[in-house]
């Protein structure tokens, strides 16, 4: 199952969120998003449900965490139906 982590301090490491996500369980991937956020991936759903509810708003670096589901908008960034106006 994937996490979405928000609210990370700028110095936060890939190193550091998986330690911190272990406790929990297997971690199968860490991936620093924009700045500030990130995608952590759990072995099993238990344990990510687990990281989710003892992780999240807890302080990491003076940050206060926020971890959740991570769930792909699958239609992010298309436009709506229609038709099109052409210019003339």
């Amino acid at each position: 199952m994937k996490l979405l982590i928000d609210n990370l301090a700028s110095d936060t490491t890939t190193d550091d969120l998986r330690m911190l996500f272990e406790c929990f369980g297997r971690v199968r991937a860490v991936e620093m998003k924009k700045q500030g956020s990130a995608h952590v991936e759990m072995a099993s759903s238990s344990a990510a449900k687990d990281a989710i509810s003892e992780l999240n708003g807890q302080n990491l670096k003076g940050f206060d965490l926020s971890v959740s589901e991570f769930t792909e908008r699958s239609n992010f960034g298309k436009r709506g139906g229609g038709r099109r106006r052409r210019r003339r």
